[in-house]
């Protein structure tokens, strides 16, 4: 492991922002990097075993094994689901901090343990680094690993030099493959937070640049339930404030859990829990006051409510409609029961990423 240099600003295409009408950011924007939020990947991993793309707050992980450039590819088609909404990119890795958090990542979508053998794909995931300057030479005999690595012969996709590293012992060793004649020149980092330099064209998961406000969970539960598991992954359940709020939960939605939905409308996979619900008064009757989990008040005044009848308040022997849900289909709300059970969606700490409008 070794440190040229500390930098927690992660700059994409410059460093001015800029909006339009719809409060969508372009490519000339800024974000900063704070302390990585610290997920209890151990319980996360049990709901999200079965999930094809899973997150923490800064990263994305994606189960499909690609190789590495179709991996840069797919990374590079996606829209980031935050305030900035930038093109995606391939995770780049520049502190510890950040090269936990792709660790952290991982455990969350396979499993604490190691899966299997030590190269068995699930373990290892692709980096947006690559050799790109002496990346045909084969290296002098003797002269491998981390005391011969040459920062400056490396790029992140972002064109930036590579500031820390935490290559495995005797890696990069650049070697070539005999019946391709390529040169291990791409960079994947195991389960262990090692890096390791391969063929780009050997496939495995990749992980993408996120930082986005929300982590959409594919597993059903209960509202209640819904809110504690997010504060024991870390989290809390997602709170709504504004249409950009709800724009960015649609858009983490269909990152994690894709566009096809359920044929009937309120089949329980086309909602997500999220933390808004009625205020009830002392006979457990609604007031018609909407407030988040916690107590804070909902600050958007106009939410999208499913249909003009909406918040409708049905009352069964169970209880009365009292907290919200959120379309797939629309991206508008419904009272619903607590006892529904439906995917949700928990929200990072704004600590996680922020810029000067975040």
């Amino acid at each position: 492991m070794y440190l040229l240099s500390l930098t927690l600003i992660l700059t994409i295409s410059g460093s001015v922002l800029t909006q339009d009408e719809e409060g969508v950011y372009g490519e000339d924007a800024s974000f900063i990097l704070n302390q990585p939020v610290a997920l209890n990947a151990r319980k996360m991993s049990q709901a999200l075993k079965d999930q094809t793309v899973v997150a923490t707050c800064r990263y994305l992980l994606f189960k499909t094994m690609l190789d590495w450039h179709d991996a840069k590819d797919a990374c590079e088609n996606i829209t980031l689901p935050m305030t900035l909404r930038v093109k995606g990119s391939m995770a780049t890795v520049k502190t510890e901090d950040e090269n936990k958090d792709i660790v952290t990542l991982m455990k969350v979508g396979y499993g604490v343990k190691q899966v299997g053998k030590k190269y068995d794909r699930r373990n290892w995931v692709w980096l947006g680094l690559e050799k790109v300057i002496n990346n045909d030479v084969k290296p002098v005999k003797g002269q491998r690993g981390e005391k011969y690595f040459v920062p400056a012969e490396w790029r992140w996709v972002d064109g930036s030099e590579p500031v820390w590293w935490n290559w495995q012992k005797k890696m990069p060793d650049g070697e070539q493959d005999r019946k391709t004649k390529l040169f291990q020149d791409k960079v994947s980092l195991s389960k262990k937070g090692q890096w390791d330099d391969s063929l780009q064209y050997k496939t495995m998961p990749y992980a993408c640049n996120y930082c986005g406000k929300y982590i959409v969970i594919n597993h059903h539960v209960k509202w209640e339930r819904a809110r504690k598991l997010c504060e024991d992954y870390g989290l809390t359940l997602a709170k709504i404030n504004s249409k950009e709020d709800n724009n960015e939960l649609d858009m983490a939605a269909k990152l994690m859990m894709g566009e096809q939905t359920e044929h009937k409308r309120f089949n329980n996979s086309n909602w997500i829990w999220i933390g808004t619900r009625e205020v009830m008064d002392e006979n457990g009757i609604g007031t018609g006051v909407w407030e988040h989990h916690d107590g804070t008040p909902l600050l958007w005044e106009t939410p999208t409510w499913d249909f003009k009848r909406q918040p409708d308040n049905w009352v069964r022997r169970r209880g009365e409609q009292q907290a919200v849900a959120f379309s797939r289909i629309n991206k508008k709300w419904d009272d619903s029961f607590l006892y529904k059970e439906r995917p949700f969606a928990c929200m990072c700490p704004e600590e996680a990423c922020s810029t000067n409008i975040y």
